[in-house]
């Protein structure tokens, strides 16, 4: 069976901006096992098949989400078509892809940067936990405006609707490739950053990873659990800043004629297994 995909692009690397880079780089070389590098002024982290790069700026502030394509021409493509929607291109801001990567912003303000897979797409030679960058979520006031703009300007899929009982849009979740989502909207009184996800796999290393984390005194915040829409496995933990981090596993897979998920806004939702952390 054909599987549901636009150019298989998938979520490359982020930056988050923060007062404190040093400090915080100290924490992601620790929590999410890390090579830290500095260049210039900005701390880039590396994990296999994972980077978070860190400036100075607003605590809790997304710098800019980056998504690859396979090759120059997917990426060639993928800029004609965001161009002929009313895209308003822009320089990418990216240290980790190559000059031919562009940006552009979203309603919200939030920059998206597209390239193609570094050449080392693995990102780092450490060997470590497999967790690779998978999604990463957004809170909004607008989320409708939003959910146009990801689907008409930048070509995501829509997989699934939340909605509460007037049919009022309370989160979604788009694809870029086979996977559920690699990009999710809450809806909340504000803007701003929800979460970011690394992908281990398999339920074992869900158990792995929350051993490696009790090493280091990290609390779980939230889970182990299991997801309604996209039915992986998980849990959360947040930075020192607060930023929430989520490690997840068996995300679903899904194909071209699978029908739009519509779920009801409930604690069940979010969790199956139990409690929720209902933001939206």
């Amino acid at each position: 069976m054909e599987q549901r995909t636009i150019s298989d692009l998938r979520l490359n690397h982020t930056m988050l901006l923060t007062p404190n880079p040093a400090e915080l780089s100290a924490f992601y070389k620790k929590a999410l096992d890390m090579e830290v590098t500095l260049r210039g002024e900005l701390y880039i982290c590396t994990g296999t098949d994972r980077c978070i790069v860190l400036g100075e700026g607003k605590s809790r502030t997304l710098g800019f989400a980056a998504y690859a394509c396979k090759n120059e021409e997917e990426l060639a493509q993928l800029r004609k078509k965001i161009s002929a929607s009313g895209g308003n291109i822009e320089q990418s801001p990216s240290p980790v892809f190559d000059e031919s990567a562009f940006s552009l912003r979203d309603p919200d303000g939030n920059t998206f940067v597209f390239g193609v897979f570094p050449q080392n797409d693995n990102l780092s030679s450490k060997e470590s936990l497999p967790g690779r960058m998978q999604h990463l979520a957004f809170a909004s006031d607008e989320p409708e405006a939003l959910l146009s703009f990801y689907t008409d300007t930048l070509g995501f899929l829509l997989a699934d609707r939340v909605e509460d009982e007037e049919g009022v849009l309370r989160a979604c979740f788009f694809n870029t490739d086979s996977e559920h989502h690699s990009l999710a909207i809450f809806t909340a009184g504000e803007k701003r950053l929800d979460h970011q996800c690394f992908e281990a796999g398999d339920w074992n290393l869900i158990r792995d990873w929350a051993d490696y984390m009790a090493q280091y005194d990290i609390p779980l915040q939230w889970g182990p659990g299991r997801h309604g829409p996209g039915n992986n496995l998980f849990f959360m933990i947040r930075d020192p800043e607060g930023n929430w981090l989520e490690i997840s596993a068996e995300l679903e897979i899904i194909t071209l004629d699978r029908p739009i998920g519509v779920w009801e806004h409930e604690p069940k939702t979010l969790n199956s297994w139990g409690q929720a952390s209902l933001r939206s």
